[in-house]
């Protein structure tokens, strides 16, 4: 008998050792995953992008914005913003405006978002040369900085179904102090220009489209916001 139980007990001290070994075995007969590609994941991400962004029914708004420095002048930044909700101006302007717009070094960096919506479009004459300037008005909607949580609003909040057609312009106010820039009488006005706002949804590529998302809780403070 004492035999036996020292036998047992052997078998029971000795059992995470059979338990290593089967596991090892285990993973020899089963084949390591192969690795990932890292081009085959940026072809995943551009085919969801692609699929998000050119769904059909999404509310969209023309972007452009200030060249900030040298290097900057040599990019587009034309983009169109695509929207699922009808999402209010001080929503789209929040924190995913950002998404477009350029951040600066230290934290601080100030823009003036413009409307600008064509009343005439440019003329040319059938050589190209321009025969009559096209004309646009300019209205300042808001300030937005990058040490800012939400956008000052310097007009009432619209939805941004009610952008569709204009163009949002980013004006670049470098480091100027936000609070000063939102303090200023801002006019409406109208400039003459050489080129035209007008585009074509269906000949805008997905490179060129931004998806802007607001959280949940940040569209329902909103919302009560309103009913208050």
């Amino acid at each position: 008998m004492i035999g036996g139980a020292a036998v047992l007990l052997l078998l029971w001290l000795l059992r995470p050792l059979v338990r290593a070994g089967l596991d090892r075995a285990r993973a020899r007969r089963t084949p390591p995953p192969e690795p990932r590609d890292p081009d085959d994941e940026w072809k995943r991400r551009e085919a969801a992008h692609r699929r998000d962004v050119m769904r059909s029914g999404l509310l969209h708004v023309a972007f452009d914005r200030d060249s900030v420095s040298m290097g900057d002048d040599s990019e587009e930044h034309w983009r169109l913003l695509m929207f699922e909700e009808n999402l209010s101006l001080s929503a789209a302007l929040g924190p995913p405006i950002f998404r477009v717009l350029t951040s600066m070094p230290g934290g601080q960096a100030t823009w003036l978002i413009e409307l600008r919506e064509e009343i005439r479009a440019p003329q040319r004459s059938a050589a190209g040369k321009l025969d009559r300037p096209g004309l646009v008005r300019v209205t300042p909607l808001a300030v937005v900085a990058q040490q800012w949580s939400e956008p000052h609003l310097l007009h009432a909040d619209v939805p941004v179904s009610r952008l569709m057609g204009a163009t949002l312009y980013a004006r670049s106010l470098g480091r100027q102090d936000p609070a000063e820039v939102a303090g200023s009488a801002h006019l409406i006005l109208e400039e003459e220009t050489v080129t035209t706002t007008a585009y074509d949804e269906s000949q805008v590529s997905a490179d060129d489209r931004v998806m802007i998302r607001v959280r949940p809780r940040q569209v329902e403070a909103d919302a009560a916001g309103e009913r208050r």
